[in-house]
């Protein structure tokens, strides 16, 4: 076996007589026809063209028009022998790699000599020809040439696609590059020289730092970090005679085999019109920041320099309505304090509104009592109603958790915006506050807070307009009722802060029902109380006019297992009592409305006391203010008396002291509405005033006198650490915007010089009425804050808070 053969390996020694996957010309060589015959013979089974030349000049011209994978060239031929053909062959690039095998009849000294080969030959064989091993020689070329072939088939492919990709990149609208590990480039786009200014020439090879021209050099130290596998930064390019163009250079890492950097591959790309739309849209941004301080601070200087003046005419006035006054005087006095009241009223809600548009609201997040701070509400609100001759109701479903979590002081605001709309625009009725839970996922809930009014109603087409800030559902309504508008967008935007909704409907001429909604979390550790057993099958009757408030106060019976009735009037009453004695079922309680036609309260409760076989415990219920002194029960026939809004947690108190049971367990809202109705009130204590407005000093200085407090007072913040330091106050009432020294600086200074031994309560008096103006006011040290105008109510209930506590 040939040499040839043995490197081939075993797939190549015994293909001699399998047939071509893929036939190729082979081309023979012989001035014999006999031997070319033979030859054919010989390579026939494998399948291939065979193509024959007779001569050295024949051969030239079938190699010029064809392509062959081998050629058998015989050495000796007449004019033309196999070296001088050979050689030719060799000259001509078409065929200046075909395999040419020699077949001779030589010595083999004589053929192997080098020079043979030189010649042009790549093999050998002597005649006579073995049939097997010209079959496995030509066998091996011809898969060599088709695999060559194959070869350079697939680089022609690899050179279109390189082609194709080159187009495309010297096409695409951005600019690409590659470099090596050590950040040299090796390719770059002709977009990238239209960028960056650099010819391709000039950055093959070199290095372009382009962190020197980054517009964040902090930011583009980090992004140019190697470690990161992709990384982007921007860069500022200067362009004659025009704005520097902005380039976002975005670049991924390539790793070779072991994972080491190989180099990067990015684009670049002009964000120069996006980069100035940012800096329009920061500096718009950063403008519309300032405006929004300025507005803010505007809002709270005129907030400021009107609350000032206010609370000199306020509380004046409350002063004078305390002195003897006439009944015209008195009259004219009381008028004064509800214009300035309601002009308070008004800018508290501009400057509410405006901090909601400023987005300046924060909210709060905090457990609270929700019926507390319903309760509030009415108490607060039941005055203005019963003004008005309207009766408030109050509603808390059974299924209200005790204690929530949320922002209680939003919730009242809104609640208060819409129960105060509601007695504004009703002028005759009732007005129910009904408060559910609609929606309960563990501890995720959502609260209801409806108000229903039987007011003059709205008209269908100015609904859709009802939570718009500055409209009102009649033009004439602002100069009937006053008011600016707003309350119902404060409400609507306080609600959507909250993640809550609001609503409403309407009928014209037949009140309105408004509601929102709030997601609140129920704590877990203080949830409903259970049902009351003491009152459990005690048989309760309701005597009410108003059918609204039979229906409230029979939920709140029934929810405690009472054998509830109910009766619209006096006779009604005494039909159903007598019946119950005389079915020897009584009724053991007649919860009683004062005021009702034909038959009021007292009369009603004076029957029932007439009548020996009626026993119920009575228990009047009162207009809101409306002070009775029922006496003994063998005197006027009545138990106990409540105030209208009836509180849920105040009646329970109440059933369970008139039938002489244990007190019911405490609830949250029990424990706040007692500690809110018990104000202690201390009657004596020395006071450093420090106001630099002699009204306002005036005004001060006369409800703390009336509480029996002895007052110095000061005009400057100078003068008020100067009194202190030299005398002992139970408290300090401070303004906070004084010449000298303001409020806070003298706190500071006060503070500074009390050291660990001793702190005196000091309360800001500000005009300021904003939440952040009472943080501010804590966070420099004062222990109390009070919002100008001042009631003496507010007053004296804070100052006696602080120095009964140093007591």
């Amino acid at each position: 076996m040939t040499p040839l053969l043995q490197l081939a390996g075993p797939q190549f020694q015994h293909a001699s007589d399998a047939p071509a996957s893929t036939p190729v010309r082979i081309l023979i060589i012989d001035d014999n026809a006999t031997k070319r015959t033979g030859l054919r013979a010989i390579l026939a089974r494998l399948g291939h063209e065979i193509v024959e030349a007779d001569s050295g000049l024949a051969a030239l011209r079938c190699v010029a028009a064809q392509d062959f994978a081998v050629i058998l060239l015989d050495v000796r031929m007449p004019i033309m022998d196999g070296f001088e053909t050979a050689a030719l062959i060799r000259q001509r690039w078409q065929s200046e790699m075909t395999p040419i095998i020699f077949i001779t009849a030589h010595a083999k000294n004589e053929i192997l000599n080098p020079d043979l080969y030189a010649a042009g030959a790549v093999d050998f064989i002597f005649a006579p020809v073995p049939p097997d091993e010209l079959r496995a020689k030509v066998t091996v070329f011809v898969s060599l040439f088709i695999r060559a072939e194959e070869l350079a088939e697939d680089a022609r492919a690899v050179r279109a696609a390189v082609d194709q990709l080159r187009m495309l990149t010297d096409a695409a609208p951005v600019g690409i590059f590659q470099t090596d590990a050590d950040e040299r480039y090796v390719y770059t786009n002709p977009r990238w020289s239209e960028l960056t200014g650099i010819a391709a020439e000039e950055a093959i090879g070199a290095v372009w730092d382009s962190s020197d021209s980054a517009d964040d050099h902090g930011v583009s130290a980090q992004l140019l970090d190697p470690n990161l596998a992709e990384r982007w930064h921007r860069v500022q390019i200067p362009v004659p005679g025009a704005d520097p163009r902005t380039l976002l250079v975005t670049s991924k890492r390539m790793t070779d085999p072991d994972g080491l950097i190989s180099g990067w591959v990015g684009t670049l790309a002009d964000v120069t019109a996006e980069h100035k739309a940012h800096v329009v849209l920061s500096t718009a941004r950063d403008k519309a920041t300032e405006t929004s301080r300025l507005k803010s601070d505007f809002l709270a200087n005129m907030s400021h320099e009107i609350r000032t003046p206010m609370n000199g005419v306020i509380g004046m006035t409350e002063l004078l309505l305390e002195t003897d006054l006439d009944e015209r005087q008195r009259d004219y006095a009381q008028t004064v304090r509800a214009s300035g009241k309601a002009l308070l009223t008004i800018i508290d809600a501009i400057l509410d509104f405006s901090k909601v548009e400023a987005g300046m609201l924060e909210l709060e997040h905090i457990d609270f009592c929700v019926e507390t701070v319903v309760e509030e509400v009415m108490d607060l609100l039941a005055g203005s109603a019963q003004a008005k001759g309207l009766e408030l109701l109050l509603a808390v479903d059974g299924s209200v958790p005790a204690v929530v979590r949320g922002d209680p002081g939003r919730i009242r605001q809104a609640l208060t915006n819409f129960v105060g709309n509601a007695i504004k625009f009703t002028r005759e009725g009732e007005i129910v506050v009904r408060i559910a839970e609609v929606e309960c996922s563990g501890e995720d809930v959502v609260l209801r807070f409806k108000v229903s009014d039987t007011g003059d109603g709205i008209a269908p087409e100015k609904l859709a307009l009802i939570f718009d800030p500055f409209v009102q559902a009649d033009t004439s309504t602002s100069r009937r009722y006053g008011g600016t508008g707003l309350g119902l967008a404060i409400t609507s935007q306080l609600v959507a802060l909250m993640r809550g909704e609001c609503g409403v409907t309407s009928i014209l001429g037949n009140g309105s029902n408004f509601w929102f909604t709030v997601p609140v979390r129920a704590s877990t550790s203080k949830a409903v109380l259970p049902p009351d057993t003491g009152l459990a099958g005690v048989a309760a009757l309701i005597v009410d006019d108003s059918a609204a408030h039979r229906d409230v106060l029979a939920e709140y019976l029934n929810d405690w297992g009472m054998a509830v009735a109910v009766a619209g009037s006096g006779a009604d009453a005494l039909e159903l009592l007598r019946r119950g004695a005389e079915a020897d079922n009584p009724f053991a309680i007649a919860l009683i409305d004062l005021t009702m036609p034909e038959m009021d309260g007292r009369e009603l409760a004076s029957a029932i006391l007439a009548d020996p076989a009626l026993e119920p415990r009575v228990i009047l219920m009162t207009s809101f203010g409306h002070d009775w002194d029922h006496g003994t029960p063998e005197e006027s026939g009545t138990s106990a008396s409540l105030s209208k809004p009836i509180h849920r947690a105040v009646l329970r108190t109440c059933l369970h002291a008139v039938l002489g049971l244990d007190r019911p367990e405490a609830s949250e809202s029990d424990g706040a509405l007692a500690n809110r109705r018990t104000v202690s009130r201390c009657t004596g204590g020395r006071l450093l005033l420090a106001e630099d407005n002699p009204i306002n000093q005036k005004v001060a200085l006369a409800m703390l006198s009336s509480g029996g407090y002895s007052v110095d007072t000061v005009l400057d913040g100078v003068a008020a650490v100067h009194a202190a330091a030299g005398q002992h106050y139970d408290a300090i009432l401070m303004d906070c915007q004084m010449p000298e020294l303001n409020g806070y600086e003298a706190t500071a200074a006060i503070r500074a010089s009390e050291g660990t031994d001793r702190h005196t309560p000091i309360i800001a008096m500000t005009a300021g009425a904003r939440r952040e103006d009472r943080e501010y006011c804590l966070a420099q040290g004062m222990d109390g804050y009070l919002s100008k105008p001042v009631s003496k109510q507010a007053l004296l209930d804070t100052v006696a808070s602080f120095v009964d506590a140093a007591a």
